[in-house]
């Protein structure tokens, strides 16, 4: 955790002090209607007895968002993500079953508020924030949260997230970026904060698109 909250502030600040340091304008003063793309990088799990059944809280989160300027800098902005993991050696506590044959699939579909600055300088930082939708499928008799029937089974939360980006752009129209992501959601009756919500930490790189 301790590290989790070391990267967010070294990016806040580094996100602070480099879009006001760049020098003149490199564009025109230009604010998209539009922008998308993609990105990849790592999550970090927040659920507490994720590593009872699994591998790590860490693995490999691929994801996308679209976005629609409605007013100024505020974007309105659509998101996917998803985060698969397997099960580690060993037998469930419970039933006994082979802990490998475990599966976690997790789906999460965000719509929120992005606030962005035109596209002025060849570095810009953005935030946002808004809800979460997840779906998650897991092997019910080898799941982290009660063993019944054997089957697959699927659960779905809501929460919320918060992000933070800093972008580079060779051209007005294409953009790379790093984003610090966190989110928080909770299923079968669960609070959705800290040690039991299946949102956490996610930390990628990526590319944007502003056609328009």
């Amino acid at each position: 955790m301790n590290k989790i909250h070391i990267i967010f502030t070294l990016l806040m600040l580094i996100m602070v002090i480099i879009p006001g340091n760049s020098g003149a304008r490199d564009f025109l003063y230009h604010h998209p209607r539009i922008m998308t793309g993609g990105d990849i990088g790592l999550f970090r799990i927040s659920l507490d007895q994720f590593e009872e059944v699994y591998t790590n809280r860490w693995g490999t989160s691929y994801g996308g968002f679209a976005g629609v300027r409605f007013l100024g800098g505020y974007y309105i902005v659509g998101k996917y993500g998803q985060f698969e993991k397997s099960g580690k050696q060993g037998a469930h506590k419970d039933t006994g079953y082979n802990l490998q044959n475990a599966s976690w699939q997790e789906k999460w579909y965000q719509v929120g508020l992005r606030v962005h600055p035109p596209i002025v300088k060849k570095f810009n930082s953005y935030y946002g924030f808004g809800l979460s939708f997840f779906n998650v499928d897991e092997v019910d008799s080898l799941s982290v949260f009660s063993t019944q029937n054997g089957n697959s089974q699927n659960e779905t939360g809501s929460g919320f997230y918060m992000e933070l980006g800093l972008e580079y752009f060779p051209t007005e129209m294409l953009a790379a970026f790093f984003q610090f992501e966190i989110s928080s959601g909770g299923i079968r009756g669960k609070t959705g904060f800290e040690a039991m919500s299946i949102g956490g930490y996610r930390l990628t790189a990526g590319i944007s698109l502003w056609p328009l």
